[in-house]
C-alpha cells in the first residue's frame, strides 16, 4: 500500500483568477523508504476542494460553492508533486474554511455514505475486490487536510469506511462505519498508520458478517469486554475495535454494558491518539447501538517498564479479556521489552483474578504483522521461551503497486489456561 503524504502545510495563495491552495506532497509506503512507481507509468490523482462554512441547511449556498477540483498524474520517477486548485470567487484569505481531499481516481466513494477521501474496506481486502478492477493492483491511502479562517490545520486526515457486515436500516447493503484518525504532517513515524494496523482493522470489521470468524479473534461471552493496545501510535486498531464490538458482541448474542478499549504507546504519541479518541467518541455518539457502551483511554506505556510490570493505573487496574497489537516487530531491539511486557500482563492477570482451584488463567494476544526482514523471526524465538503459544489465524494478501505483493499476517498468541 502507498500513502498520499503532505509534505509541509497547504498554504492559500493569490492568483490572477483568485484564491488557490497550493500543496506539496508525496506518495510512499508506510516507512517512506520508496516511492510510488505505476506499472503504467503513472496515475490519475484528484484535488478536491469542499467548502466548510456554509451552512449545511442552506442549499443556495451550497449549489453556489459546490465543489472544485483539479487533475494531475503522478508518474513514475516522480519524488514530489506541486499542485494547486482554484477557490471559489469573491473569498479573502482569512475567510476560507474548506476541506481538500487528495485522492486515485479509480478510490472514488462506493457509497453516498462514504466521504470524499475516504479508503473503503473494498479498497484493501481482497475478497471485496472485484476481478475487473484496478485496485487489485494495490491501494492508495488518500489524504484531507482543512483550512480554518485560512490557515491549514498542522494534522491530515486518513478516512477509512469499514463494512460491519450488517445491513443498514434501509436494507440497502452493509452499514458503512466511517472512522477519521488525524496524523501530524511530518516524518515522526509514531504519529502515522501502517499496512497492517488499516488491513487488520478493515478485516476486524468485515468479520462481523461472519459469526465464526468474528468470534475467533473477538470472543465475547459477557457484557463485559476489555481490550488493551500496545504500541497504538495514532490508534487505528484500537479505536476501531472499540466502534464495532457491540456488532461483534451483537453477533455473539451478547449486549455490552461494560467494555473498555485502552490504547498506550510512547508520550510522543499521547496527543495524536487522545485527539482521535476525542473524534471517535463525538462519531459513535451520533450513532448509539442498542444500549451498549464502550469506553476508550489512553495511557502512556514504555514496554521497557512493562517487561518489569510497572504499569499505569488504567493498565494495571483490569485483567485484560485481549491484547491487541500492530506493527510492532519491524524493530529487532524492542522484541525483548515487547514480549517481556505481555509476559507481564499475563502475570499481572493471574493476580487479578487469582482463581485457586478453578483453573491457570488465560492470555490471548491478536498481533498484526507485515513481515519486513529475516530479523523479525526472533519474535517466535523469544515468544517460545517465554511459553507462549502461538499461530497464524489469517493471512491477507496486499498487493503494491509497481512492486512486489506483499501480505498481512495476524497471529493469535496464547499463554497459559488450555491453548487449542
Amino acid at each position: 500500500m502507498h500513502y498520499i503524504r503532505l509534505l509541509r502545510p497547504a498554504k492559500i495563495q493569490s492568483s490572477a483568477g483568485g484564491l488557490v491552495a497550493s500543496l506539496l506532497f508525496t506518495i510512499t509506503t508506510d516507512l517512506g523508504d520508496s516511492f510510488l512507481c505505476p506499472d503504467g507509468g503513472s496515475i490519475d490523482l484528484v484535488v478536491a476542494a469542499e467548502d466548510s462554512s456554509a451552512d449545511p441547511a442552506d442549499s443556495a449556498a451550497a449549489q453556489r460553492r459546490g465543489r472544485q477540483a483539479c487533475r494531475y498524474k503522478w508518474k513514475t520517477g516522480m519524488r514530489v508533486l506541486d499542485a494547486k486548485v482554484k477557490l471559489w470567487p469573491g473569498l479573502e484569505k482569512e475567510t476560507v474554511n474548506c476541506r481538500i481531499a487528495i485522492y486515485p481516481t479509480q478510490q472514488r466513494p462506493r457509497e453516498n455514505s462514504t466521504p470524499l477521501g475516504a479508503l473503503h474496506v473494498g479498497d484493501v481486502l481482497p475478497w471485496r475486490i472485484g476481478a475487473g478492477e484496478t485496485l487489485k493492483m494495490g491501494a492508495v491511502m488518500p489524504a484531507t487536510f482543512e483550512f480554518v479562517s485560512g490557515v491549514c490545520a498542522p494534522v491530515s486526515v486518513r478516512t477509512l469506511g469499514l463494512g460491519t457486515g450488517h445491513t443498514g436500516g434501509d436494507g440497502g447493503g452493509d452499514e458503512v462505519l466511517n472512522l477519521q484518525f488525524e496524523e501530524d504532517i511530518g516524518e515522526s513515524i509514531a504519529r502515522h498508520i501502517w499496512d497492517a494496523g488499516v488491513v487488520t482493522s478493515a478485516y476486524l470489521a468485515d468479520a462481523c458478517s461472519s459469526l465464526e470468524s468474528i468470534r475467533e479473534v473477538l470472543p465475547i461471552e459477557n457484557e463485559s469486554f476489555n481490550v488493551l493496545e500496545l504500541g497504538s501510535g495514532v490508534g487505528i486498531l484500537g479505536i476501531t475495535i472499540a466502534s464495532i464490538l457491540p456488532k461483534v458482541a451483537a453477533a455473539q448474542g451478547q449486549t455490552l454494558k461494560n467494555a473498555r478499549v485502552l490504547l498506550t504507546d510512547l508520550e510522543e504519541a499521547e496527543e495524536r491518539a487522545r485527539s482521535n479518541i476525542a473524534k471517535t467518541e463525538t462519531t459513535l455518539a451520533r450513532n448509539p447501538k442498542d444500549g451498549a457502551h464502550v469506553t476508550i483511554e489512553y495511557e502512556n506505556l514504555d514496554w521497557d517498564e512493562g517487561r518489569e510490570g510497572r504499569f499505569g493505573s488504567l493498565a494495571a487496574a483490569t485483567p485484560w479479556d485481549l491484547v491487541v497489537l500492530s506493527d510492532c516487530t519491524y524493530n529487532m531491539d524492542s522484541l525483548p521489552a515487547l514480549v517481556g511486557t505481555l509476559s507481564a500482563l499475563h502475570a499481572a492477570k493471574e493476580h487479578h483474578l487469582d482463581t485457586g482451584d478453578s483453573g491457570p488463567v488465560k492470555s490471548s494476544v491478536l498481533l498484526a504483522t507485515k513481515p519486513r526482514h529475516s530479523s523479525e523471526e526472533a519474535l517466535f524465538g523469544l515468544l517460545k521461551d517465554q511459553s507462549w503459544a502461538y499461530r497464524v489465524i489469517k493471512e491477507i494478501p496486499l498487493p503494491k503497486i509497481g512492486d512486489e505483493n506483499e501480505i498481512v499476517q495476524i497471529y493469535l498468541l496464547e499463554k497459559g489456561g488450555h491453548i487449542v
